[in-house]
């Protein structure tokens, strides 16, 4: 498989990195796994700057239109993709239109920004934090 992602449960995010051969199938397997273990309304970040061929456009809008499919009665967390390369974030900004979730999505440049930005539009709780 060409995503393998971890799972950060305190902080509600999930990390997804690419790597290799990408193709719509391994997208949609992994969003097939977020929803079986509960992590669809988690904050998620997709690393994809290892990627070396990734699946056409058509297939990226298909993709999409599967999310929003599934949008429609399950909530979603925000996504931020990391892309390397300028094919990469075209395929991005396509899933972003045409997923059409109710969530925000942001393409960025640096793993660091998009972890930054994530903590900015959908903060978590301190989970050591003590209640008031």
């Amino acid at each position: 498989m060409s995503i393998t992602w971890t799972v950060l449960h305190p902080v509600r995010l999930v990390v997804a990195i690419g790597k290799g051969d990408l193709s719509s199938t391994d997208i949609l397997f992994c969003a097939d796994a977020f929803a079986k273990t509960g992590v669809n309304p988690y904050r998620k970040i997709f690393d994809l700057t290892r990627i070396v061929d990734a699946p056409s456009q058509a297939d990226i809008r298909l993709v999409g239109m599967s999310m929003a499919a599934r949008a429609a009665d399950q909530p979603f967390g925000p996504i931020a993709i990391v892309a390397a390369s300028s094919v990469i974030a075209e395929l991005a900004r396509i899933f972003e239109e045409t997923s059409a979730a109710n969530r925000p999505v942001r393409i960025f440049r640096d793993l660091y920004a998009a972890r930054e930005w994530l903590d900015k539009v959908a903060p978590v709780a301190d989970p050591d934090a003590t209640p008031e």
